[in-house]
């Protein structure tokens, strides 16, 4: 035998908590869409997939060139290219430091690491990425 309901026995709602929520659910979902909205999904992905390991391999750098000054300063930029490990080779681009990426010239030797499984996503030690991407990295190690 199942549960029996009888509406009268209960106190009703009264028209303004009825009100008030149906606003506050909408204000939760709106919430939740907005953050969902703001999750990196690009950087979620990157770490998911260096997850299954990095390999490491000397890159030649190709260019190192700057960008003009943005609300947060300049960017400097290094291009480079490796080999990976089908023996493909690649090419990419690193933002880094001033300090670090004044001791680079074309031609230079530059440490690359790229994901296993997906050898086109590479970075380079001392590469500036966002913080929540080195905040995940770490609680992924």
């Amino acid at each position: 035998m199942g549960m029996i309901f009888t509406p009268g026995r209960h106190p009703q709602r009264t028209p303004a908590q009825k009100f008030f929520r149906v606003v506050l659910g909408l204000a939760a979902v709106t919430l939740i869409c907005v953050f969902l909205y703001h999750v990196p999904y690009d950087v979620l992905r990157e770490e998911r997939l260096r997850l299954y390991g990095e390999d490491h391999t000397t890159g030649l750098v190709i260019a190192v060139s700057t960008t003009a000054a943005t609300s947060d300063g300049s960017r400097y930029t290094v291009d480079y290219k490796y080999v990976d490990n089908d023996g493909f080779v690649r090419q990419a681009s690193a933002f880094l430091p001033h300090d670090v990426w004044k001791r680079y010239r074309p031609g230079d030797r530059i440490e690359v690491m790229f994901a296993s499984g997906h050898p086109d996503l590479s970075r380079v030690r001392d590469e500036i990425e966002p913080a929540f991407q080195e905040w995940l990295r770490r609680m992924l190690d």
